[in-house]
């Protein structure tokens, strides 16, 4: 019996997020079924400098997010991509996109990571934007960036 494959999806409900989740369901599918792990990153920097009145503010604010990410935008999504033969996981965190993105795919073993881009400034040229560019940069399994 061949290995179910598993691939992690970078989400945000965003039109390139959405197209990333097609191409992962339909090569998944296409091999058999698997599990598709769903991600979607709350962005925090440490590097800011707050006062702790704005640190209290800014976590308050984050656990909110995360918590209707999770009942608003990962609910939703798991429902209408569902299909047969492919199981569908999701996981909201807090912190740096392509950090999480690529942890999060080491640690659950996944085969491949999808993600769609948005390019801006610099990496723009490049076709990129830096989520992508990060992950592309991080990741230890194959990457495929969704125009």
């Amino acid at each position: 019996m061949s290995k179910k494959l598993k691939y992690l999806v970078g989400y945000d409900g965003g039109e390139l997020s959405v197209r990333a989740m097609k191409l992962a369901i339909k090569k998944l599918k296409a091999l058999g079924g698997g599990t598709l792990l769903m991600v979607y990153v709350v962005d925090w920097s440490e590097f800011e400098v707050i006062s702790v009145e704005e640190l209290s503010i800014r976590h308050s604010q984050h656990m909110e997010h995360l918590e209707s990410a999770d009942k608003d935008l990962m609910d939703p999504a798991k429902k209408k991509f569902a299909t047969e033969g492919v199981t569908i996981k999701s996981f909201v965190q807090v912190g740096h996109a392509a950090d999480i993105i690529s942890a999060l795919a080491e640690e659950h073993k996944a085969d491949q990571i999808f993600i769609g881009h948005k390019s801006s400034g610099l990496l723009a040229k490049f076709g990129l934007g830096s989520v992508a560019y990060g992950v592309l940069q991080k990741a230890k399994v194959p990457v495929t960036v969704v125009p």
